[in-house]
């Protein structure tokens, strides 16, 4: 048994998770110890699920700082986020005020909708501190600060951080660094569009393709395979997949979810036009079948559940359910088995097997509901009418004071209140009685 903590502490540090995981419970089922139940819970960390974590941090007898930490972030992503901050605001100074305490609680102080306080604790160490500079950087775009903020925003791109965009992939797997990205007014005879992000981000960034066309005389776009074929069909040419990407000529990169950045924008919809993913749709026939002449509302509540924060941005389903009152309604969501029994929601997952199939759903459709970033994306750049529920800190497209991402097709009712959904169904519901269909 002696051997056996060392194994544990060597399949950790190796990111054995599943073999430190089963090893670490049964060496406890045993023997007590503080430090192979913190491994435990570390491992569950990693894995994503942060309830078992924060029960093995409970059972370790001890006020370590660093311990509370970790069940401070815990909290966090369980959706408690008042117990994180207040964790975190009783710890010793050196803890609390260090660069790291100040954006771990920034992170808590966000969730609940605390921006303007978080916004100062950040901009003291913005400009040292490239994760704080990212955070901070979110913050200006919502304030319409497009340039602004995008000079905070892109410290995310770097190596050590890796949550903006993709260029960390294009210098690791393909060896393309920073000397080989498009200059802005620089005239070349290629340009490669390197799509970022996820579907939703390709769907929105794709919308810049067109204007560095100015600079050179032809435009590769680089995209994720599960949306290359829509691109295509919608009138996009020279579209490729990431890894062609050393496989085909070029001569400089423009890493796309920066595109506004490197274009001077001041508005995310200067000279776009819309709707700029257009495509001769296909009928579904079965949603006017199930419809019997009723309006189509298509519903999703939840979004990838791969999704790091995804519980902040899913909305309980049964609090979609009185829409069946304005029309018929129809799942979008691909996830199978979370409709209930007698729900009056027809479930259209078994027929989308791409996402043409979900342009051809949503333009059969008279409203998409959705609180999925992706599916909303999609509605708001092929012109469907749609209206998103994101979280209460949305993402930079939903997060505006004036400037917006999309024309008046999509309405963006956010949510109002935290690990609280109630106000904002009340104020969709308020908005469908007086909508203009």
């Amino acid at each position: 048994m002696n051997m056996i903590p060392q194994l544990i502490k060597e399949l950790y540090d190796s990111k054995e998770w599943a073999a430190c995981r089963e090893l670490a419970i049964a060496y406890l089922r045993y023997e007590k110890s503080d430090e192979i139940m913190i491994l435990l819970g570390g491992v569950y960390n990693e894995e994503k699920k942060f309830d078992k974590a924060l029960e093995c941090i409970e059972k370790v007898k001890t006020k370590d700082p660093n311990l509370l930490v970790n069940k401070a972030r815990c909290l966090y992503y369980l959706c408690r986020a008042p117990e994180a901050e207040r964790i975190l605001r009783s710890l010793p100074y050196k803890y609390r005020e260090c660069e790291a305490g100040k954006i771990d609680l920034g992170l808590y102080m966000t969730a609940q909708g605390k921006i303007e306080e978080t916004k100062k604790i950040l901009s003291t160490i913005a400009d040292v501190n490239d994760r704080a500079a990212f955070n901070y950087g979110w913050f200006l775009l919502g304030e319409d600060k497009l340039q602004e903020g995008y000079k905070y925003i892109r410290v995310g791109s770097k190596d050590e951080l890796r949550v903006w965009g993709h260029e960390w992939i294009l210098r690791k797997e393909y060896n393309i660094g920073e000397e080989y990205r498009w200059e802005p007014f620089e005239e070349v005879d290629t340009i490669a569009f390197y799509l970022e992000g996820g579907m939703g981000d390709g769907m929105i960034f794709v919308r810049y393709a067109e204007q560095f066309k100015q600079y050179c005389k032809t435009v590769k776009i680089f995209a994720p395979k599960q949306i290359k074929p829509l691109l295509e069909e919608c009138g996009y040419e020279n579209v490729f997949e990431p890894e062609d990407i050393v496989k085909t000529k070029w001569d400089k990169y423009v890493p796309a979810m920066s595109a506004p950045y490197f274009l001077g924008l001041d508005d995310p919809m200067k000279n776009v036009t819309f709707p700029y993913l257009k495509r001769e749709s296909k009928p579904v026939s079965e949603m006017n079948v199930v419809a019997q002449g009723k309006r189509k509302i298509c519903i999703r509540w939840m979004g990838n559940p791969e999704f790091e924060h995804e519980q902040f941005r899913s909305v309980p389903l049964e609090k979609l359910l009185g829409l069946s009152k304005f029309g018929q309604l129809f799942s979008v969501q691909l996830e199978q088995g979370l409709i209930p029994k007698n729900a009056d929601v027809w479930d259209l997952s078994p027929i989308i097997k791409s996402w043409s199939d979900t342009y051809d759903i949503f333009e059969e459709s008279d409203l998409l509901v959705t609180s999925c970033t992706a599916t909303a994306h999609l509605a708001g750049a092929m012109g469907a009418r749609v209206i998103v529920l994101p979280p209460l800190f949305p993402y930079i497209t939903w997060d505006t004071k004036n400037l917006r991402w999309y024309p008046d097709n999509v309405v963006v009712l956010p949510q109002m209140e935290y690990n609280d959904w109630d106000k904002t169904i009340d104020r969709l519901y308020e908005t469908l009685e007086n909508w203009e269909w």
